[in-house]
């Protein structure tokens, strides 16, 4: 926190070094989840236990996020910062949030799968999962890099490009990755109950938009930290 701090002295008001700390911290929950998740999609269909643990930690996480972004708000409505910027700084909380968001979703719906087995082919199961983990940590990595955009966007304006430019690529890869995956989803519909076709379908397309988000919130620091001239 104090290395954050030090590190966006460039900002012009005290509000938008406070801005930039508390999405540190939204991102720092954000990261926590995204490796629950990658645990939960790696565990076995006997593995209900743990699973439920790590569901449970994601649900707190998540509270802890919409805590952190409502109060995100209230400082915006107090004009702590840069007017001009409160539409900026406000969807910045709202994407990393949105992450967390996204996060608990699946992890419920995983939740529930492993509770109430779909009648899924079992190869076609394990191959899913892998892809699905394949994407999730893909935006791990994209947080891992945000987190030091964050840092660096203050204070050193070529490194924070190419941190941008990195999380950017990440987001492209994994399109691969999620356009490969509903290619095999949809050519195997006929092996599938609806119900599993419509569960591979959904939790994909949700992992995906993680990594959208993460490219989303790195074009916003971007954005804001080059209107205040950092």
């Amino acid at each position: 926190m104090s290395e954050l701090l030090r590190r966006v002295k460039g900002f012009f008001v005290p509000g938008e070094k406070d801005a930039f700390l508390r999405i540190q911290d939204l991102s720092g929950l954000a990261e926590e989840a995204l490796g629950l998740l990658v645990k939960i999609l790696a565990r076995p269909s006997n593995g209900l236990k743990d699973i439920e643990t790590y569901t449970e930690r994601i649900n707190i996480l998540e509270k802890e996020g919409d805590k952190i972004t409502q109060s995100f708000e209230e400082m915006l409505g107090r004009g702590s910062m840069t007017a001009s910027l409160d539409y900026d700084f406000g969807r910045l909380a709202d994407n990393v949030d949105s992450i967390l968001d996204r996060a608990h979703g699946l992890s419920r719906q995983l939740r529930r799968v492993t509770r109430r087995p779909l009648r899924e082919a079992k190869e076609f199961d394990s191959d899913i999962r892998k892809e699905q983990i394949s994407l999730i940590e893909i935006g791990l990595a994209q947080l891992r890099l945000f987190r030091k955009l964050l840092s660096a966007a203050g204070s050193d304006r070529n490194q924070a490009i190419d941190l941008a430019r990195k999380i950017e690529r990440l987001e492209e890869e994994g399109d691969d990755v999620k356009d490969s995956m509903l290619d095999e989803i949809y050519g195997s519909w006929e092996k599938l109950d609806f119900a599993s076709f419509h569960n591979y379908l959904e939790t994909t397309i949700e992992a995906d938009d993680i990594l959208d988000l993460c490219e989303d919130a790195s074009d916003l620091v971007m954005a804001i930290t080059k209107a205040l001239g950092a």
